[in-house]
């Protein structure tokens, strides 16, 4: 694991005047909003009572014990929400935490070593894999057709030569 702390979410803005937050989830479990009883806000993991958490609209509306305006909702807008590693919602057998596979080693499955996963952006349509850094960074699309084997044990991921033919 990479850290004691999970990334769920972003905070987008103030929601109507008594201090209600838009909250973009990062988390593919965003009912997780509603059975917390505190998150942690920003780089210093600052906690914050949760009074209520609703959906809406794609976002998560939250109400956090002390944050009663708008105005104190936009000093704290980008600010990243976490939760402790163990309140990590469990997942079913042979599925894994994104975030798990930073730091892997990566091989084609002809024995090439390729480095180290270094980031992962979310497409949307899939995840991407960023291996190394700068201008030399590899983008391997987290698909069946290039992944071939992750290994959180063995910390590395395998996959298909092809995914060198990118420009």
């Amino acid at each position: 694991m990479t850290d004691e702390w999970m990334l769920i979410g972003r905070i987008a803005g103030p929601f109507g005047v008594r201090g209600e937050i838009k909250v973009d989830p990062l988390t593919d479990f965003p009912d997780r909003f509603q059975t917390l009883d505190s998150v942690y806000v920003g780089p210093g993991h600052d906690a914050h009572t949760v009074e209520r958490a609703r959906k809406h609209q794609g976002q998560i509306l939250l109400s956090l014990e002390g944050i009663s305006s708008p105005e104190a909702v936009r000093e704290l807008r980008g600010a990243e929400i976490f939760v402790p590693r163990s309140q990590a919602a469990p997942l079913p057998p042979g599925h894994f935490y994104l975030e798990d596979a930073v730091g892997l080693t990566v091989q084609t499955t002809d024995g090439k070593d390729l480095g180290t996963v270094t980031d992962i952006l979310r497409t949307g349509s899939n995840e991407v894999f960023v291996v190394g850094t700068g201008n030399d960074a590899l983008l391997i699309p987290v698909i069946k057709d290039a992944v071939t084997e992750l290994n959180l044990d063995e910390r590395r991921v395998v996959v298909e030569p092809w995914v060198l033919e990118q420009e």
